[in-house]
């Protein structure tokens, strides 16, 4: 398993509040987007739980492997959240988008609220978008990426992270095939980037790009080996 991240400030910000991590271990890896918004402290919030997930995975490795079962993952990944909630200083601001994605057993865990996103790329470099965002413009969770990149409304987030907010994730869990290739990635990538642009990302992502009013961030995943 191999995976590139990178983050590019979008031209309406002063600073960047995307924030990505991720780590790999053998066929396993946890991997972390959030996106701030622009409300006082949403920088620091979605740094804060970057940082906070990965130690999170870290403890939970040392202790031992993710449980198989994908009811008993859920779980884990829910009592994680409510615990850095917890541990947020009091005075702690700001609203966070957030997606985390764990690979283990053989299964994809993807525990997010907002509007980041989980895709499956395929071989020709299109992306399967498997979490439907939490927005006004989705209030059916019926409508495609493609549609609600269309829809100013799509920017009323309806689920999300703050410090007097309970977590309250949705989840999404399926088997990946022994060659799998997945981008967990902000709203700035899906929904501002044309489709020709995000695959051209995946095939050159260091390559010069001129992004829109926001931040871009995603993470690229590849298990196994590709042709």
């Amino acid at each position: 398993m191999r995976y590139h991240s990178r983050s590019i400030t979008g031209q309406a910000s002063r600073a960047n509040n995307d924030y990505a991590g991720a780590t790999c271990e053998g066929d396993g890896g946890f991997f972390v987007v959030a996106d701030g918004t622009s409300r006082r402290g949403s920088g620091q919030l979605a740094e804060r739980f970057v940082s906070g997930m990965l130690a999170a995975h870290s403890t939970q490795m040392e202790q031992g492997s993710y449980p198989a079962e994908p009811a008993a993952v859920e779980r884990l990944l829910d009592s994680i959240l409510s615990d850095f909630r917890a541990s947020l200083p009091a005075d702690q601001t700001g609203v966070i988008c957030y997606l985390i994605g764990l690979v283990a057993h053989g299964r994809l865990t993807v525990a997010y609220e907002g509007d980041c996103s989980c895709g499956i790329v395929t071989l020709a470099g299109a992306i399967d978008w498997i979490t439907p965002p939490h927005c006004k413009a989705n209030w059916r969770r019926d409508r495609s990426h493609c549609e609600l990149a269309q829809d100013p409304a799509r920017n009323s987030v309806t689920r999300y992270l703050k410090i007097n907010r309970v977590p309250n994730p949705d989840f999404v869990c399926c088997a990946l095939d022994a060659v799998v290739r997945l981008v967990f990635v902000t709203d700035g990538f899906w929904a501002d980037l044309t489709q020709a642009q995000q695959s051209s990302l995946l095939a050159a992502p260091d390559s010069d790009i001129s992004v829109g009013d926001d931040d871009v961030t995603w993470i690229d995943v590849q298990l196994g080996q590709q042709d």
